[in-house]
């Protein structure tokens, strides 16, 4: 025909229908690659959704057989054959995967042919006479009808287009794969944080209500400590709005290659804006939004500061460019705003900058509350748990409740269960402290009557019953050696609490401000593993009394400590002790009431004292003629016990230059080993 230089209508639709066949079988063969090649680019959230709507589609179409075959007995021309094809057609799930779009169009195609040939003979039949001069039109019409459908059957097949423009937004490459992860939890399984709840929401209804008004708001940044409940409160909108609800870890999106991760930065975005109404959740925003590097001369113009650049001006763009869409809100997360580059969160990006901090003893009351309702929980007051937990974030207090319930065994949660997983959940923290028992420490009566009455208020709840609080610190003063650092870990061993040992070569450092920052740090993690002890060693070392020509150093470091310890509630389970020989050393700011209002004498053993520590020194060593465990003990009278550990240690070396070779065990000590041993180890000259 074309070297005519014409062609007829028909001639031309026969060519475009052979083309289209010719199309739709070549591109049958790239269905395969098109989908492993899919199957290996997309992300896991794509292949769950074509996943599940290939299957959702078979699904549809093998049951349309199945009540075609079983209802209709496979008539394609009874009456409900064609409704119920288009029915199956509308039905299938968005995009549509493109086989069992085919069968379904080409199901529809049959059933309305066959109804319409249907109809046909019955007119025929009935009115002959009516319907005959009509026969060649109408064999005219269901051919072009027939073609016209097999075009649109076979349009199924059709390569889809490369550029998918949405509303506002710059073409892409693939279209976005739809799918639904609506949460379930709502606004009111959130305790807590009324105020941020309350501003969020007035955001949120700018852009997931169905009425919007003219002025857009737009991105929400939550910051604060860890564990306060930001990626909750993020879930809770899109539950509330019943939204959807796509949580974009951010640390992912930072690629390998060069622009990957810009490129995946727009990925998300698009995704986002097809699977309307959405909330995007953008955690951890810091690690793509962080301060820009500087460039120019001397700095790294063409490397890995370049690469970062570009992905936050590709967050900041996709940002610009997306946040006016009805249906998508934009939230991001984040432990560390001043990080943050000031143009991201600008207002115009981040509408909205919120903190969410530890919550108040009321709110923890709150989130007690909701934690509990997802468990079997008995009616009780949780006034008196929650006053026990202060600076617990929420999800702290959700493993605490958490830890109920496995206590509970699957009964229903008492208040002692939340008590005893409680008192299990601190006081574990010991670092490297040995057990310490009484019979390891030799203390006059008094003093262990005192230590004991400390230990009995510390016991969870004692104080309470008895109206008396333990007092918030205790000094131990007596001489070098005399044992006070052993009495220390005596008291932390019995009390069953974590152990935090400060000494001036723990605090003191070179770096300006760093001594106040330790301080501070160590406070902060006796509270966060409380019941907890914190042991200074060496007072005066570390808190000298400010007169004189003082070092600034020396003052930050006092005036810090004041401030933490005057921090400390007796909520906080936080017990100090803190040692010195020399009590008039130290700030009497910190010897006041209400600090280190306990003060202790540690004073060296009395005569059974020193035969206690006379027999446990000696061990497997014999004594010889003129010397007892009794006179022994009373020429080391008034030693503190690290003397006296030294001078038997030395008496035992001295007698080891009397031992036969190859002898296994020591000669019987004699008076004469003492003396020389009390010359070693308390020279006079």
């Amino acid at each position: 025909m074309p070297q005519f230089g014409f062609m007829s209508p028909w001639s031309w639709l026969s060519y475009r229908v052979g083309w289209l066949f010719g199309a739709g079988v070549a591109r049958a063969g790239h269905e395969a690659r098109y989908l492993a090649n899919r199957a290996k680019t997309a992300s896991a959230v794509e292949r769950s959704a074509w996943l599940y709507r290939c299957v959702i589609s078979c699904a549809l179409i093998g049951t349309e057989f199945f009540i075609a075959r079983l209802f209709f007995d496979s008539r394609l021309d009874h009456a409900l054959s064609f409704p119920l094809a288009v029915a199956v057609l509308l039905a299938l799930p968005r995009p549509r995967v493109r086989w069992p779009l085919l069968t379904a169009r080409a199901f529809v195609l049959v059933t309305l042919l066959a109804i319409l040939e249907r109809l046909h003979l019955r007119a025929l039949k009935s009115y002959p006479s009516a319907v005959g001069p009509w026969e060649q039109a109408y064999s005219v019409g269901s051919i072009v009808l027939m073609l016209g459908l097999w075009i649109w059957v076979l349009l199924a097949l059709r390569p889809r287009s490369r550029s998918v423009t949405l509303a506002g937004s710059a073409p892409q490459s693939e279209p976005a794969v739809r799918w639904r992860n609506v949460p379930q939890i709502k606004m009111q399984d959130v305790g807590g944080s009324v105020n941020a709840k309350e501003e969020t929401l007035a955001i949120a209804r700018n852009r997931l209500a169905r009425q919007q008004g003219r002025v857009v708001q737009n991105g929400i940044l939550f910051h604060g400590p860890q564990g306060t409940g930001k990626n909750l409160l993020a879930e809770a909108i899109a539950g509330e709005f019943g939204a959807n609800f796509f949580h974009v870890r951010c640390p992912e999106l930072v690629g390998q290659q060069t622009g990957s991760g810009a490129e995946r930065i727009r990925g998300v975005f698009e995704s986002a804006a097809a699977n309307r109404p959405i909330v995007l959740f953008l955690d951890e925003i810091d690690s793509i939004g962080s301060r820009k590097q500087v460039q120019g001369y001397g700095t790294d113009s063409g490397g890995g500061g370049r690469e970062y650049n570009s992905l936050v001006t590709q967050l900041m763009q996709s940002m610009d460019q997306y946040r006016h869409m009805d249906g998508l809100l934009i939230v991001g997360a984040t432990n560390y705003l001043d990080s943050l580059e000031p143009t991201l969160i600008r207002d115009g990006r981040f509408d909205a900058k919120i903190r969410l901090d530890l919550p108040s003893e009321s709110e923890r009351k709150e989130i007690l509350a909701v934690h509990l309702r997802k468990h079997r929980s008995g009616t009780f007051d949780l006034a008196a748990i929650a006053k026990r937990t202060p600076g617990w974030s929420p999800a702290r207090l959700g493993t605490l409740v958490d830890r109920a319930a496995l206590s509970a065994q699957g009964k229903s949660i008492e208040e002692r269960h939340l008590v005893d997983a409680l008192e299990r959940a601190g006081g574990r923290d010991h670092g490297l402290i040995e057990p310490v028992g009484w019979d390891d420490v030799v203390l006059p009566r008094s003093v262990a009557d005192d230590l004991r009455t400390l230990l009995n208020l510390m016991t969870p709840g004692r104080a309470e019953e008895l109206s008396l609080p333990a007092p918030t610190g205790l000094i131990l003063v007596g001489p070098p050696g005399i044992g006070k650092t052993l009495v220390a870990k005596l008291i932390a061993s019995q009390a069953k609490r974590s152990f935090y040992a400060v000494s001036p070569s723990d605090v003191l450092g070179s770096a300006v401000g760093g001594s106040v920052k330790r301080l501070s740090e160590i406070f902060q993690r006796a509270k966060d593993n409380a019941p907890s002890i914190v042991f200074f060693d060496e007072m005066d070392g570390l808190f000298p009394q400010l007169n004189g020509q003082m070092n600034q150093h020396d003052v930050q470091l006092v005036e810090q400590a004041l401030i933490e310890i005057s921090a400390l509630k007796s909520e906080h389970q936080i017990f100090l002790v803190g040692t010195t020989n020399y009590l008039n050393r130290i700030d009497p700011r910190i010897l006041r009431g209400g600090r280190f209002s306990e003060k202790v004498e540690i004073p060296v053993p009395d005569q059974a004292g020193y035969h206690k520590l006379v027999a446990r020194y000696l061990g497997k060593a014999r004594l010889g003629a003129g010397l007892t465990v009794q006179t022994l003990a009373e020429r080391v009278t008034g030693m503190s016990p690290a003397d006296l550990e030294a001078t038997i240690q030395s008496m035992k070396r001295v007698a080891m230059r009397r031992m036969a070779p190859n002898s296994k065990e020591l000669p019987p000590l004699d008076p004469a080993d003492l003396d020389e041993a009390l010359g070693r180890v308390q020279p006079r000259f």
